[in-house]
């Protein structure tokens, strides 16, 4: 058994790929759109190609890719995360098996930055019995986690697996199909908190109040006031569930700008201090005075 480090783990990869004539074994969490297609023709030619991945966004248009080029040679297992409480399912594996004459094993997924430019690590087999032992490991794990794959439904063109998200509940089916061009689903992030601010002035007594629920959009970073959110948050919880497209429309799915909870949390006090930030009128004597109550 050889080994390989460094930022260009393609060079080591990529040939033994392009090279299979009977059979290509991958196991790969991510896999970039650019490689699904390559293993797609490998399939269509006739080499058995048989992949182990997982189900995140990254994946989406690979797996579109997939659904789109099936046929008897193209085989894949596709385990979800969050799919059973027992045991878990997320495949970190990293494996490429070809034709019994190539096996290796290590960090890099299939993909642009797994191949080109991550550091990565890799066990390259030197021999049959190190190629044996590979394969021996590639399918226990084909074994152990067949029965747990992501149905055909789950999987199909038509419907696609949304994780800790509101369902939809917006019907769209009384639309004017005629002036409908297209139409596209798009998933937005958000962060959303209960508030109660209160503050007060001594001259003249004064009270200032304000309290409610505020949700930032964590792609635009902007305070949303949508109500019919709002009242979906109040009334269900956070659930993965199944959206059903019906090839009507389509998912895209938008990276956050927002980093992380501490930064949604300091935009939304910037906000609340922004709009209970007021004037009002001071009495002293005879006279009036304009002041300014800014909350701390």
């Amino acid at each position: 058994m050889k080994t390989y480090s460094g930022p260009n783990a393609g060079s080591v990869i990529i040939p033994v790929l392009e090279n299979a004539q009977e059979y290509l074994w991958i196991i790969s969490p991510w896999l970039g759109k650019e490689y699904a297609k390559r293993l797609s023709h490998l399939s269509q030619k006739g080499v058995e190609v048989r992949i182990i991945t997982s189900n995140v966004d990254y994946n989406i248009e690979s797996l579109e890719i997939f659904k789109a080029s099936e046929n008897p040679n193209l085989n894949l297992l596709v385990l979800d995360k969050g799919r059973s409480d027992d045991e878990p399912n997320f495949i970190h594996s990293k494996i490429y098996l070809v034709d019994n004459k190539y096996g290796i094993s290590g960090s890099a997924n299939l993909t642009y930055s797994g191949l080109n430019s991550n550091v990565e690590s890799l066990n390259i087999a030197q021999t049959k019995d190190e190629i044996q032992h590979i394969e021996t490991d590639f399918m226990k794990l084909w074994m152990k986690y067949e029965n747990k794959r992501m149905s055909k439904e789950e999987l199909s063109g038509t419907s696609y697996s949304v994780k800790k998200a509101l369902p939809l509940l917006i019907n769209y089916g009384n639309l004017e199909k005629s002036k409908v061009r297209s139409l596209e689903l798009v998933y937005h992030p958000y962060y959303f908190f209960d508030f109660i601010f209160r503050g007060s002035v001594r001259s003249p007594p004064l009270m200032f109040e304000d309290a409610g629920v505020i949700m930032l959009d964590t792609v635009t970073s902007q305070i949303t006031n949508d109500t019919q959110l709002t009242q979906e948050i109040n009334q269900y919880s956070k659930t993965d569930y199944i959206v059903k497209t019906e090839n009507k429309y389509q998912i895209k799915i938008h990276q956050p700008t927002v980093g992380d909870f501490h930064e949604a949390r300091e935009l939304v006090l910037d906000k609340i201090i922004t709009r209970n930030t007021r004037h009002y009128e001071q009495h002293y004597r005879n006279r009036s005075y304009d002041r300014l109550f800014v909350p701390r």
